[in-house]
């Protein structure tokens, strides 16, 4: 089957759906009153912040430094709609060059924050400050109109307009999505090929099980990390922040990863033979091998035959510790990403659980079989890599279209237009992350099309089982990188 027809459907979809969305307005700064640069002959004692959507002031909030230096914080804040914020100042700013600094969180929590300035040609304001009224609506920052940071005296604008407080938490929250959604990716797609696919000895089979339980531990870990950056962003403490949408999800991923790590039991039973079923799909770990499918592969003649009867993997109620924590994996990111804040959220979070869920199944089952293969290549086992790509092949088909789908379904709920493809950061990891897909598809495709049908000819073909086991490593390594950028995309306000 070629691969132009689907991509090409895939593209007009993707172009006609994203050209037909009315615009959605991400998180961002909009405007202000004063707006950046502006010049006034009178003293300002309101200034107006808007941003596109509602967002949450965390942190900072909103400080200004004035002419002499001085850090000082509105005497009160008023919002319309968590859009627009209007930050009172007694007594008012003047004097020369005022800066203003804001620090809000997205609906999907995360942190943006930005600067302005303007200039107040009039003296300083010699007044004696009001007392700090608090109004129905009004939010108080603080108990008194000045709230020096140490010693601010000297305080340059460019210093203060260039601050950059929630960078630090920020990283490592990212940090700790790229190693959980990595261990949740490969845990998730071992533990589908370990109950569906692998067919092997028994020591081979309990290292598989003992892979997903470490990767269980990454899992825990990932979100740990994750969890501590969520606390720095949001200048809360480690018990508040559980309260919060992101910390929410990253203590369900750890409960989640702690579960999988502990409950997953070693319930092993022999086997006789194996079936082979017709391939179905373009991944180099579904192989087209029609005139085998009903053939035992035949040995190598330089390996030896296993000492060990072959077992699988019962996936019972014995591990059910182990699949509650696969449910809760998931179920967490319903809470944080996008997932909160674009689209129809039932919707959207149902897509994002079966984009997470076959991509799972399809990079994890890949990179398990080049695990496998080259396991039993060192061992001088016979590698059956006919057996184990022709089992895997429905369940690869059938995720790879789910993918397809979810991720074009996805794309349609977070990006507001076409040109967000090539006009943001965000837009451009995306096309990146697509282009790595594109190049798997096409790694999968030479193997389809060109290694398999001379193994068919020649089985017993060194060099072709080289071949073939370097291409689907390196199927594997792209699928890695995959999901690295997605952890990325995930954890960036797009």
């Amino acid at each position: 089957m070629s691969l132009r027809l689907p991509a090409g459907a895939i593209m007009v979809v993707l172009l006609v759906l994203l050209g037909a969305r009315p615009a959605l307005a991400h998180t961002s700064f909009e405007s202000s009153s004063p707006a950046d640069g502006a010049v006034f002959d009178a003293p300002v004692s309101v200034v107006t912040v808007s941003f596109t959507n509602p967002a949450t002031p965390v942190g900072d909030e909103f400080v200004a430094l004035d002419s002499s230096g001085q850090i000082r914080t509105p005497t009160s804040v008023t919002d319309t709609d968590g859009r627009i914020f209007e930050l009172t100042f007694d007594p008012a700013l003047s004097g020369g060059q005022v800066g203003i600094r804001w620090k809000v969180q997205a609906g999907d929590a995360h942190p943006i924050e930005g600067a302005f300035s303007f200039t107040v040609n009039t003296p300083v304001a010699d007044e004696t400050p009001a007392e700090t009224t608090v109004a129905s609506g009004i939010t108080p920052i603080t108990d008194g109109p000045v709230a020096p940071s140490g010693d601010v005296a000297g305080t340059t604008l460019d210093e203060f307009l260039s601050s950059d407080s929630g960078t630090d938490g920020e990283t490592t929250a990212r940090l700790g999505r790229i190693i959980g959604l990595l261990g949740v990716v490969l845990g998730l797609g071992a533990l589908v090929f370990v109950a569906s696919t692998l067919r092997g000895t028994r020591s081979e089979t309990n290292q598989a099980l003992n892979a997903i339980r470490i990767l269980g531990v990454v899992i825990a870990a990932g979100a740990t990390i994750e969890y501590i950056g969520v606390v720095q962003m949001t200048d809360s403490s480690l018990l508040s922040a559980f309260t919060s949408a992101p910390g929410f999800a990253a203590a369900l991923r750890f409960g989640g990863g702690l579960a999988l790590a502990l409950g997953l039991v070693s319930n092993l039973i022999p086997i006789q033979g194996s079936a082979s079923r017709q391939p179905m799909a373009l991944s180099s770990a579904v192989l087209d091998l029609e005139r085998l499918t009903n053939e035992e592969p035949r040995p190598q003649s330089k390996l030896r035959s296993e000492p060990d009867p072959r077992v699988r993997w019962h996936a019972d109620a014995t591990s059910w510790p182990a699949f509650a924590g696969v449910v809760a994996i998931i179920v967490s990111f319903w809470f944080d990403g996008h997932t909160v804040s674009k689209g129809f959220r039932p919707l959207h979070a149902l897509t994002n659980s079966v984009h997470l869920v076959a991509g799972s199944i399809w990079a994890g089952g890949v990179v398990a079989i080049a695990v496998v293969l080259w396991q039993r290549y060192r061992r001088g086992r016979p590698m059956r890599a006919h057996e184990l790509v022709l089992r895997f092949s429905p369940i690869a088909t059938i995720a790879l279209a789910a993918v397809a789908a979810a991720g074009l379904l996805m794309a349609v709920f977070i990006l507001d237009s076409f040109g967000e493809l090539t006009g943001t950061p965000w837009g451009q990891m995306l096309m990146l992350k697509t282009a790595a897909v594109g190049l798997a598809a096409i790694g999968g495709a030479y193997n389809h099309f060109r290694l398999i049908p001379a193994l068919e000819a020649a089985p017993d073909d060194e060099e072709l089982q080289a071949e073939v086991r370097s291409t689907i490593t390196a199927e594997a390594i792209m699928l890695v990188f995959v999901v690295v950028v997605t952890a990325w995309l995930v954890a960036a306000a797009s």
